[in-house]
């Protein structure tokens, strides 16, 4: 399922959770935690919300809906923040309101902001004002005066933030606030994927920033990292959290600033002098706080400081990081950030021949990693292949090679003395690191390993890869790689004849079907064509088959196989392609 799919599809069932559980505490009569709210309200906010996610026929009618929602929030704006049904509803509708509601919430939120910051339910809706606010004080397209307003509002909230700072940095729902305040003031987006996008300033935002939002992001930063609790601040999951989006916020509006957090981190936290010599992990490792701090401090830092990084904190470590169960994500990042060879070569030369260790741990994501840093890089792709084939005993003898896309694709070495089914290969369920290293080494300078591991493979074997989920995504990279030759693409459309009914009449089996089609040659295509018209009746009538059928016009090839070739000629030069080559 594609992730975007996946993501919606957990959003709904998130939202119907919500409403069924809001309609069983109704039930015994507790309405929603927080601030009380009448049986009649509460039941018209969960009505409002179920409405909201059915969805609307336009953007008026949104934006009516949405009004009318707010009518019944006058004068109790605080109230209805302040309940956890009420809070949920608002944050959500706040982003369609009109700058007339807004202005109201945000007048109501400005008279007593105290125990609004630390309120569990209202303190969401404070962020989603601050958030707006701050999208709306630089959008072109509003009013200069409205403009201003917002403005005004933005840093009214951060300032009092800043100047109580000691009473909300420790405190749970005071410190979330002062992230969002941090968050909104540079445009980094929110942490989670529930909210909804609403502005195209906030999602393509590449600054200028205001220079009132920029002074006070650098106050933030100027302040904390002066601070006496600095050190024990990285080693708390509240603190850590707020400093992980400072650093963020700094990458944004002042470099020189967070190099002097970076060098700060390195020097006391990730690698203080107290454990140069020591042969052991520096503590930072051992704490997950700190550890997500590395993360995003690997993330934002420069070309130089992540020379020193590697130096200092990653060389002769990186191996033992990355067997490691808490460290492994953090050993992702390494190897992503690395933008040449030098920082990357030392790198993998540590890890290259533990490759099995490090997936037998649980971690193929950082093989994955490595792959994909081979290719981004164009270094130590042949060797990469290499001591990838021997960690799943496929390298010698050569005839072996052949065993290694099916190894590589389920995670299990080869063993000579044991057989494994595929059977039921097109509907196992394959480890999707594993097929995306095929991917990704089909698209390296030289990948003729890997082509002839393929192209050696028991034809039936290749064809149930091909009709699987996850192997089919291979048949994609094989005949679109530009380092694959054409040769070869010849020799796998040649090798497969026999299989194309079957490959037609499956979900994914079709997928590869059509993408050797498009590659395959006009000779080739005639010869798929007389395969597939030979009792076609068995597979052209199947799900997937009817397309292919229909796609290919089978029903034409039969009747007049001469004119199918006229059409097949016409639907190679399409207009776009003919229009290309008359501008050339």
């Amino acid at each position: 399922m594609p992730e975007e799919n996946l993501v919606k599809k957990n959003n709904r069932k998130r939202k119907k959770s919500f409403l069924k559980n809001a309609r069983k505490y109704a039930k015994k009569g507790h309405f929603g935690r927080g601030s009380q709210m009448d049986e009649d309200t509460y039941q018209f906010f969960l009505r409002s919300l179920e409405t909201f996610n059915l969805g609307f026929e336009d953007e008026e009618s949104k934006s009516h809906f949405v009004e009318n929602v707010f009518e019944h929030t006058e004068n109790q704006e605080i109230e209805c923040s302040s309940n956890q049904v009420g809070c949920r509803v608002i944050e959500t509708f706040l982003p369609f309101a009109n700058d007339s509601i807004l202005r109201r919430f945000m007048e109501k939120f400005s008279e007593d902001l105290r125990p609004l910051v630390t309120d569990r339910f209202a303190s969401f809706v404070l962020q989603e004002l601050v958030q707006i606010a701050c999208i709306k004080s630089i959008d072109p397209n509003i009013n200069p005066d409205q403009q201003t307003y917002f403005k005004k509002f933005a840093l009214k909230i951060s300032k009092f933030l800043l100047n109580n700072l000691e009473d909300y940095m420790w405190d749970n729902t005071g410190n979330m606030v002062i992230r969002g305040c941090l968050r909104s003031l540079t445009q980094l987006p929110k942490e989670t994927t529930q909210k909804r996008t609403f502005n195209k300033v906030h999602e393509q935002f590449e600054g200028p920033y205001l220079e009132e939002y920029i002074e006070i992001v650098k106050d933030y930063g100027e302040r904390l990292i002066l601070w006496p609790q600095f050190n024990e601040m990285c080693f708390s999951d509240l603190t850590s959290g707020l400093f992980q989006i400072l650093l963020q916020a700094l990458k944004q509006v002042d470099v020189k600033l967070l190099k002097k957090y970076l060098k700060k981190l390195l020097d006391d936290i990730f690698y203080s002098n107290e454990e140069q010599d020591s042969n052991k992990l520096p503590q930072a490792f051992m704490s997950s706080s700190a550890l997500m701090l590395l993360e995003v401090a690997v993330q934002v830092c420069g070309k130089k400081m992540f020379n020193l990084y590697c130096d200092q904190l990653f060389s002769n470590r990186i191996l033992t990081l990355a067997t490691m169960k808490s460290t492994s994500f953090l050993v992702q990042k390494i190897i992503g950030k690395c933008s040449n060879k030098t920082q990357f070569d030392p790198l993998f030369d540590e890890m290259s021949d533990h490759l099995w260790e490090v997936i037998e741990k649980g971690h193929p994501t950082i093989a994955l990693a490595l792959c994909q840093a081979c290719k981004r890089l164009s270094t130590k792709q042949g060797l990469f292949i290499q001591f990838l084939m021997k960690s799943f005993n496929c390298h010698e003898p050569e005839e072996r090679q052949k065993d290694f896309p099916l190894s590589l694709s389920r995670l299990k070495p080869y063993k000579p003395n044991e057989t494994t089914s595929t059977e039921n290969l097109a509907k196992e369920r394959l480890s999707l690191e594993g097929t995306l290293m095929l991917q990704t080494m089909l698209e390296f300078n030289k990948p003729i390993k890997i082509v002839n591991a393929l192209l050696t493979m028991d034809t039936n074997d290749l064809k149930n890869l091909f009709s699987n989920s996850m192997g089919s995504h291979i048949t994609d990279s094989f005949v679109k790689s530009g380092f694959v030759g054409e040769k070869s693409r010849e020799k796998l459309v040649r090798k497969l004849m026999g299989t194309y009914q079957e490959l037609a009449i499956s979900r994914y089996g079709s997928r590869s079907f059509e993408a050797i089609w498009n590659v395959a040659n006009f000779k080739a295509k005639i010869s798929i064509m007389e395969e597939l018209a030979h009792k076609e009746g068995s597979w052209s009538n199947t799900e997937f088959g009817r397309i292919i059928a229909a796609k290919l016009n089978l029903v034409l090839f039969k009747r007049n196989k001469e004119n199918w070739k006229i059409d097949l000629n016409k639907s190679k030069h399409k207009p776009e392609e003919i229009l290309a080559e008359v501008l050339k």
